[in-house]
């Protein structure tokens, strides 16, 4: 699962069109016990949580009815799942 943004291009002051980042794909971050993690966060603030985190479902602010959602994910301490990166 790999952390992907959305981009969209814009022209920029310069006259040229450039990407713009519109989205965040994920909270990804490493944990020593991802399980003990997800459980915490589950029992304490609510989060409901699969084998892999916790989705969470947002708008577009100038498209409100543009769904987009964001993975919340604990990695063990040491995996190497984003190398390189």
């Amino acid at each position: 699962m790999a952390d992907e943004t959305k981009q969209e291009s814009h022209q920029d002051p310069s006259g040229e069109n450039t990407p713009k980042v519109t989205g965040i794909g994920g909270i990804f971050f490493f944990s020593e016990d991802p399980e003990r993690t997800k459980e915490w966060y589950s029992e304490n603030l609510g989060l409901a949580v699969n084998q892999w985190g916790s989705s969470f479902e947002t708008r577009n602010a100038n498209r409100p009815e543009e769904i987009n959602y964001l993975q919340w994910s604990p990695f063990r301490k040491g995996s190497d799942y984003f190398k390189p990166s």
